[in-house]
């Protein structure tokens, strides 16, 4: 089981948005919009690192979506 940790930046006033339909995502447990440097902070818990991969390739395409930043830990 992979579980990372992904840090989202978004365009002014869309974090909202992106975390309402970052929510329906496969392999996501948690989403909080927060303050400071990073607007949304998810959680997921994807079984590979390949299945991460497709999770933030995902949130990339968001058009809200300005920059991502991934932190991955292996259980």
């Amino acid at each position: 089981m992979v579980k990372g940790y992904i840090l989202v930046t978004t365009k002014p006033g869309k974090e909202y948005d992106v975390a309402e339909q970052v929510k329906k995502f496969p392999f996501v447990n948690d989403v909080d919009v927060t303050y400071g440097l990073w607007d949304i902070v998810i959680r997921v818990q994807p079984p590979t690192l390949s299945e991460l991969d497709k999770v933030i390739s995902m949130i990339r395409s968001l058009k809200e979506v300005e920059q991502t930043v991934t932190l991955v830990s292996h259980e």
